[in-house]
């Protein structure tokens, strides 16, 4: 039974979202690392980007406290890009990946953002190599969306928010 769960997925493929909505039905305690970098952005005057990329201290710090989080009983939702290889060794957490086809990223990107379809597709390629390239480097590792990291896979490129939080409900039963 899990008593955990992670989410985890690209830019624009609905983590948020279906955080927000987890939340809502379960009332369970939550932790979102990008809300994390973007207090810690506002409260030192930075760009979330920068943010994100002033350092490798940050980031582990981070990291670890997701880690731990996730070892200490009780429930748990996480929204977190490395959340499945987070929560490599736990039997009680289920790890999901979402993902969509990157044309429908760009365009939650654009839309959310009020940006062309040409600016959000160059944004959402920078900040998903950039990102890449930084926990590549710090974790030592490349397969932070590899499936077998996932008790599940949902592509929500077609799906609605209520149908992605029903198929993960349904998984935790």
């Amino acid at each position: 039974m899990y008593s955990k769960i992670t989410i985890s997925g690209k830019i624009c493929t609905g983590k948020s979202s279906v955080f927000r909505e987890l939340l809502e039905k379960l009332k369970w305690p939550t932790f979102s690392s990008g809300a994390y970098f973007r207090e810690y952005s506002k409260s030192h005057n930075l760009e979330l980007n920068n943010a994100e990329e002033q350092t490798n201290i940050l980031t582990r710090k981070v990291d670890g406290m997701v880690k731990e989080m996730l070892h200490k009983p009780g429930h748990l939702l996480l929204d977190a890009w490395l959340g499945g290889v987070l929560a490599e060794g736990t039997n009680d957490v289920l790890t999901v990946l979402l993902t969509a086809d990157d044309s429908i990223r760009f365009k939650r990107f654009a839309e959310r953002e009020k940006v062309s379809l040409e600016v959000a597709q160059k944004e959402v390629i920078l900040r998903d190599s950039s990102w890449f390239e930084k926990v590549k480097k710090i974790h030592n590792r490349s397969d932070f969306f590899d499936k077998k990291n996932y008790n599940l896979i949902i592509d929500t490129s077609h799906l609605d928010i209520d149908h992605i939080a029903s198929l993960i409900l349904k998984k935790l039963s």
